[in-house]
Parts: structure tokens; sequence; C-alpha cells
């Protein structure tokens, strides 16, 4: 499937996984202020990012052949990823 096509499947992975989100959220912590809402609005942002990470993902694997580029898609991957869950643990964690 090409980029272009596939890049339109992120506006449904993101309602998708901010739906998810604010569920699971409502259902941990049995409540869904204004911070929750925030939390579940950057999960539907990677939700939304998921395809574009993706195809990054395979791409440095493919432009780095071997273990060099397995490693170097986990760690871009990781980290990509530690961006959108740093925030909404921080979020979730602060007391008001």
């Amino acid at each position: 499937m090409p980029i272009a096509i596939a890049l339109l499947l992120c506006i449904p992975i993101g309602f998708l996984a901010y739906f998810e989100a604010r569920w699971l959220i409502r259902y941990l912590m049995g409540r869904y202020e204004s911070r929750e809402r925030k939390a579940a609005r950057i999960c539907g942002l990677f939700g939304a990012s998921l395809v574009p990470l993706l195809y990054c993902f395979g791409y440095i694997e493919q432009e780095f052949p071997g273990k060099t580029g397995e490693n170097l898609a986990m760690g871009f991957f990781m980290a990509a990823s530690w961006a959108f869950a740093g925030p909404v643990i921080a979020i979730l964690k602060k007391e008001e």
C-alpha cells in the first residue's frame, strides 16, 4: 500500500486510540476531568502518528541492513513512543 493511501488511515486510528484511552482512563481512574481529557488527546495523537512512525521504522531498517538497522529503528520507535508516553504519565500522576 502506498504511503499516501496509508496516511488516510491516520484519522480513524487516531480517533480509535482517543476513544480507547478515554474509556480506559474512566475505567481505571474513575473520573474524567480536564487532565484526563488532555492525556486522552495525547494518546489519540500517538495513534494518529502510528502509521508514519511505522513507515519510518521500516525505512530505517531498509536503509541500514542487519542488526544495526534493527537497533536504530527500535531506538527511534522507542524514543518516539516515550515522547508521547512521558507527558501522559506526567499528566495522570500530577496531583492537584
